[in-house]
C-alpha cells in the first residue's frame, strides 16, 4: 500500500529541479545587489554634480585634480583667518593648560590635551567627560598655560557638567595640578602680526563666493577636516557644504570662523584630509 505523501515535503525529483531555480535566484540577486553597491562607490559625485573616478580615490585626493576635473575654483587664501605659514605645534599629549569651557565661554578651566592631528589639539575640560571633547588650532585665543587666569586677577572654574560635588572643585583642582605636565610657555607663541595677539588677523569683509572650494572642520566629526564647497552666502555667513555629500553634514559659520580653511592647508600642516564622499555608503549624493 502506498501511503501518500504530505504536500509539505517535496519528492526527491522536485528538490533537484527546485534547487537550481532558487540557487540562480540567489545568485542573480547577489550579482544585483553587488553591481548596485560597486556602482555607488565607483562614482562618487560631487557638490557641483560631476564624478570623482574610483581610480582617482585609490590613488590617493589631490586638489589639482579635483579642481580641474570640477572645473572649480578655490578660495583665497586671503580670505581665511588662517595663519598663512604653517603653525608649529610643539604640544604633547596628557599636557595641561588653561582654555575657555566652549559650552560658557566666560568660564576658564584646566584643560587636558588628549590628542593631536598638525596644528589641531582635542581637549578635555578636566572634571568633564569624552563626550564634551573638542578641538582647537595651538595659535587659538581661547588657550593659555596654567597661572594665567590668576595672573589676570581671574579664577579657574569647574566645567560646566563638573561630575562631583560643587564644593569639592578647589580640592579636585589642587589633585589634578600636583605633578601634571603643564604646557611650557613657548607652545602658545604669539605670530608675528600687527595686533599682537596669537591668532591671525581677520580679513576685512567677507569676499567669498557661491562655489569656491575649501577644507572645513565637520562638526558632526570634529576631528575630520574635508573638501567642501561655499553653497550659499549671506552677508557675513557661508554654508558650507561637503562634496559628495548630502545637507546631513552642512552648516553656516561666519567668513572668519577658523574651522574653514584655503585648499592645501591641511597637507602644509599635516593633517589628515578626508576624501569627498568616504564617510560611508549612507549619504552619498
Amino acid at each position: 500500500m502506498v501511503t501518500e505523501r504530505s504536500p509539505s515535503w517535496p519528492s526527491k525529483q522536485e528538490v533537484s529541479l527546485q534547487i537550481p531555480n532558487l540557487e540562480h535566484q540567489i545568485v542573480t540577486s547577489s550579482v544585483y545587489h553587488y553591481k548596485s553597491c560597486r556602482a555607488s562607490v565607483l562614482t562618487m559625485s560631487t557638490s557641483s554634480g560631476r564624478g570623482w573616478s574610483y581610480m582617482q580615490e585609490k590613488q590617493g585626493f589631490t586638489w589639482d585634480q579635483y579642481l580641474i576635473a570640477n572645473k572649480a575654483v578655490a578660495a583665497s587664501v586671503s580670505y581665511f583667518k588662517q595663519a598663512h605659514v604653517p603653525l608649529v605645534n610643539e604640544f604633547s599629549k596628557d599636557m595641561k593648560l588653561e582654555a575657555y569651557d566652549p559650552r560658557n565661554n566666560t568660564s576658564s578651566c584646566i584643560a587636558t590635551v588628549i590628542d593631536m592631528q598638525g596644528p589641531r589639539l582635542r581637549l578635555r575640560l578636566d572634571g568633564s567627560d569624552d563626550k564634551n571633547d573638542f578641538w582647537r588650532l595651538v595659535d587659538s585665543e581661547d588657550l593659555h598655560p596654567v597661572g594665567y587666569c590668576e595672573k589676570h586677577q581671574g579664577m579657574l572654574q569647574p566645567p560646566l557638567g563638573f561630575r562631583m560635588n560643587s564644593s569639592s572643585w578647589p580640592g579636585f583642582l589642587q589633585k589634578t595640578l600636583n605633578g601634571a605636565l603643564l604646557a611650557p610657555v613657548h607652545c602658545f607663541r604669539k605670530l608675528d602680526n600687527s595686533s599682537g595677539k596669537l591668532e591671525p588677523n581677520k580679513p576685512c569683509k567677507n569676499e567669498f563666493q557661491v562655489g569656491q572650494k575649501l577644507e572645513a572642520v565637520d562638526r558632526k566629526n570634529p576631528a575630520l577636516i574635508c573638501p567642501a564647497t561655499i553653497g550659499a552666502i549671506s552677508d557675513d555667513l557661508l554654508h558650507i557644504t561637503f562634496d559628495g555629500w548630502r545637507g546631513a553634514f552642512d552648516y553656516w559659520c561666519r567668513y572668519d570662523s577658523r574651522d574653514i580653511f584655503p585648499v592645501g592647508w591641511c597637507e602644509k600642516s599635516g593633517h589628515p584630509l578626508q576624501s569627498p564622499g568616504i564617510k560611508g555608503k549612507k549619504g552619498l549624493v
